[in-house]
């Protein structure tokens, strides 16, 4: 199966006829057009994947840090690499194709309340951003990054483009608080029936 796709600018046609998109592909595309970061088409994340969340996430706080003069640099940066934390959490049988044991690195790990996904995946991101693109970010945007999780994780974001993607991030995410049984898988809690 293949998950990778050089073409992104057309694919995203949906978005490319929105003002300023060209602006915003400037930024992101070595992101973007990254074999790992295009991995994350395959990990499922409200209800869709993480590829679909993060572009939203980091288009829309790059017009929100535009039209408040802020940077949208940091922005659109920052909210593409939110949630690029390093493993899959969720069911999906593409990535099972792919990798038979992706679930097992995520399982495997302790279980104590502070290390459910929605308490350490912000890290974990932060984290993963640095190693892969360490020419795109800097300590601003790793801040950003951290602090997306609000108030699941302690710190408040710093800078003004952090709470803008924290924002984001949340009004993204709202269509799973519709229903109350997903609150748990929300943060990581695997309920068996």
């Amino acid at each position: 199966m293949s998950y990778y796709n050089k073409d992104v600018y057309n694919e995203l046609d949906w978005l490319n006829k929105i003002s300023y998109f060209d602006d915003w592909y400037k930024i992101v595309e070595p992101i973007l057009l990254n074999d790992e970061f295009q991995r994350r088409r395959l990990f499922i994340h409200h209800e869709n994947s993480v590829w679909e969340h993060s572009i939203a996430v980091s288009f829309k706080s790059f017009l929100l840090a535009r039209f408040y003069h802020l940077n949208e640099r940091r922005a659109a940066i920052a909210g593409l690499l939110h949630d690029f934390y390093p493993y899959a959490w969720q069911s999906s049988p593409e990535l099972e194709k792919i990798d038979k044991g992706y679930l097992t690195r995520y399982y495997s790990k302790s279980k104590k309340i502070s290390d459910l996904h929605g308490f350490v995946h912000a890290k974990e991101a932060a984290l993963n951003a640095k190693k892969f693109f360490p020419d795109l970010v800097d300590d601003a945007i790793l801040s950003c990054i951290r602090t997306h999780m609000f108030p699941l994780n302690i710190c408040p974001p710093r800078y003004l483009e952090g709470w803008i993607i924290t924002f984001m991030d949340k009004k993204l995410s709202l269509n799973i608080l519709k229903d109350v049984k997903k609150l748990p898988k929300y943060v990581g809690i695997h309920l068996h029936n």
